[in-house]
């Protein structure tokens, strides 16, 4: 039997621009946390809002997760550098290592969570 994902919806398309990044608290996989839901290169990503280097939130020093140029997610205690599209880590230290994504869509003028984790948000 095919296991059916509820959607859920967080903001109308328009309401998350290129280039931006929105911070929602969540239950995710039973313990409350925060997601970065992001617009980029003309897709919608989300990441649990957690380095890979330590357990701190990106924005832990600083109110934004975009390095200088724009092109990059950002740990702002360390330095950390992310590709957007995949979570990557492309900086010497945790090169490799991945942010943990989460199952977004964007369709119909809506975008929103379809991922089984995530149980209830606030934004």
């Amino acid at each position: 039997m095919e296991r059916i994902i509820p959607k859920i919806a967080v903001c109308p398309s328009h309401a998350l621009a290129e280039g931006q990044c929105r911070k929602l608290k969540m239950l995710f996989e039973g313990r409350e946390d925060e997601c970065l839901l992001l617009h980029f290169d003309g897709k919608v990503y989300a990441y649990i809002n957690r380095c890979v280097h330590m357990p701190r939130r990106l924005d832990c020093e600083q109110k934004t997760v975009f390095d200088h140029t724009g092109r990059y997610l950002r740990c702002s205690m360390h330095g950390i550098v992310y590709t957007p599209q995949t979570g990557t880590s492309v900086s010497a230290m945790c090169e490799g290592d991945q942010l943990r994504a989460l199952d977004v869509y964007e369709e119909d003028g809506e975008v929103g969570f379809a991922d089984f984790r995530v149980a209830t948000l606030s934004c």
